[in-house]
């Protein structure tokens, strides 16, 4: 059986609420005219309030100067509204929205007028009181405005007195599964006429056909007593049989009708679309970050990489000579890796052990190991045994921040055990990451320490942002010295 909701329903939807209620009717083009009229009052209204309260005039005519900008200022607002989407019908009952859209949109506003008067030389014109007043009182006008109205307009259209539509419903459901569409629809301000119930479960020839004069003799009868603006059918897109003889019995109806998706399909046609010639493709799986947040992370990189290696410059080249007076060149160790995408790369440290595994078989550097050396076991445990990695970042190999790389032996054992091992490598690997900063750093004994690191690798992968990126630097070096799985 098809499902349409996971809220639950409200009862009173069905039993004699909504349906059949004589709504208030408000056109879809009346609700958005008036929501346009009010911000072009309220962004004039504001600016002539300002100018009465702080310099005690009220602009009389439309030549004066502010009344022109006011002018402007509002077509601004409403351009930048309309494109944002914040008039269309659906959004305009959306309290949360609205005052985000319109708080953006008055500083969109605020920023070009200021823009025009630099490239005007025209800033002196204006007094920066009157201004100032002039954005906090519109401000909060335009966000009380939008703030109260979409909550007021979307508790009109659940109690049902005012509603932009007027349809009748059918529905390839249950009950239950009727109540819940209602219930959808309502919070959209649009009047049920009547519902029309086909059971999923009935099969027969007879009983379809049976079902099928009952649904035309309701919809006949809603369409008698007022004007239709359409018929709304759902059901299971899997059920084409029964849609195609739904619209063969309707199809007399004059009234456009529409198909709606069940719940599993809705999500499946939420997906962003690829056009390919006069091919349509759904997206199964977006990519972890957009090119915008690549290109933020990559200049993150580059900046704290060049930063970085200027700064440890003098550690680095002492750490070198460590290395070289204990244990002789090379100074670098190198060892195969799996980058983004698993493509191989060369990470870089300084050589801390008395070995240089690179093979099938690399055993995990456990406490007091005896193949640390001593500078080793010192470089190590604050971790400028990784310093050599910001030149893997500057080359693009990896990432200051990321899931940890593992040795290429390691990566292939536990790709066998964990299902999701694999998706860390949807992001470049990085020299610290969320799950070090956790604490979960340094041997893994078993394979749940494993699947906790990765766990803690694919959360950051899904919650990515550039700012969790600082964090994660910052909370790097406040731990670098007192993280006690780092040996």
């Amino acid at each position: 059986m098809a499902t349409f909701d996971h809220s639950r329903p409200s009862a009173h939807l069905w039993k004699g609420g909504l349906v059949g209620r004589n709504s208030r009717r408000w056109s879809i083009e009346f609700l958005q005219a008036t929501a346009v009229v009010v911000d072009v009052v309220l962004a004039i209204g504001s600016a002539l309030l300002a100018a009465y309260v702080y310099q005690g005039y009220f602009p009389a005519d439309m030549s004066d100067l502010l009344v022109s900008v006011s002018l402007l200022a509002a077509l601004l607002l409403v351009g930048y509204m309309a494109l944002r989407g914040a008039y269309r019908i659906a959004h305009l009952s959306e309290a949360r929205h609205q005052a985000v859209w319109v708080l953006q949109g008055w500083a969109f506003v605020f920023f070009n007028l200021a823009w025009i008067a630099f490239l005007l030389r025209s800033t002196e014109a204006f007094s920066r009181g009157t201004v100032s007043l002039w954005f906090v009182i519109g401000g909060f006008l335009l966000f009380a405005a939008h703030g109260f109205g979409a909550k007021m307009l979307a508790r009109a259209y659940v109690e049902g007195r005012i509603a932009h539509s007027r349809v009748a419903v059918v529905a390839i459901a249950e009950e239950v599964g009727a109540i819940r569409i209602v219930e959808r629809l309502a919070r959209e301000g649009i009047e049920i006429a009547s519902v029309s119930l086909i059971s999923p479960s009935e099969q027969s020839a007879a009983a379809a056909e049976e079902a099928g004069r009952s649904v035309a003799v309701d919809v006949r009868t809603a369409l008698a007593d007022r004007r239709l603006d359409g018929i709304f059918v759902f059901g299971s897109w899997n059920d084409r049989r029964r849609i195609e003889e739904l619209k063969a019995v309707l199809s007399p109806v004059p009234v456009q009708m529409h198909l709606f998706a069940d719940h599993e399909m809705e999500r499946m046609l939420r997906r962003p679309q690829v056009h390919v010639g006069d091919l349509i493709g759904l997206e199964l799986q977006r990519a972890p970050l957009t090119r915008l947040d690549r290109a933020l992370k990559r200049m993150l990189d580059i900046v704290v990489a060049l930063v970085g290696l200027v700064l440890l410059a003098p550690l680095m080249g002492l750490t070198a000579l460590a290395v070289v007076a204990e244990s002789g060149f090379p100074v670098l160790f190198r060892q195969h890796r799996k980058g983004f995408g698993a493509r191989p790369f060369s990470i870089l440290k300084f050589r801390s052990m008395t070995v240089r595994e690179n093979g099938d078989d690399v055993v995990q550097a456990s406490r007091r190991d005896a193949r640390v050396t001593r500078v080793g076991r010192m470089i190590r445990r604050t971790s400028i045994d990784e310093l050599p990695q910001l030149f893997n970042v500057l080359k693009g190999d990896m990432s200051i921040v990321g899931p940890r790389p593992h040795a290429v032996a390691h990566d292939d054992y536990y790709d066998g055990l964990i299902a999701s091992y694999a998706l860390r490598q949807h992001v470049k690997p990085g020299i610290t990451g969320w799950a070090q900063v956790k604490g979960l750093r340094g041997e893994t004994r078993d394979v749940e320490q494993m699947r906790a690191r990765v766990e803690h690798d694919l959360w950051y992968i899904n919650n990515w942002s550039i700012w969790l990126d600082i964090r994660i630097i910052l909370l790097t070096a406040l731990k670098v010295f007192f993280d006690e799985n780092a040996y």
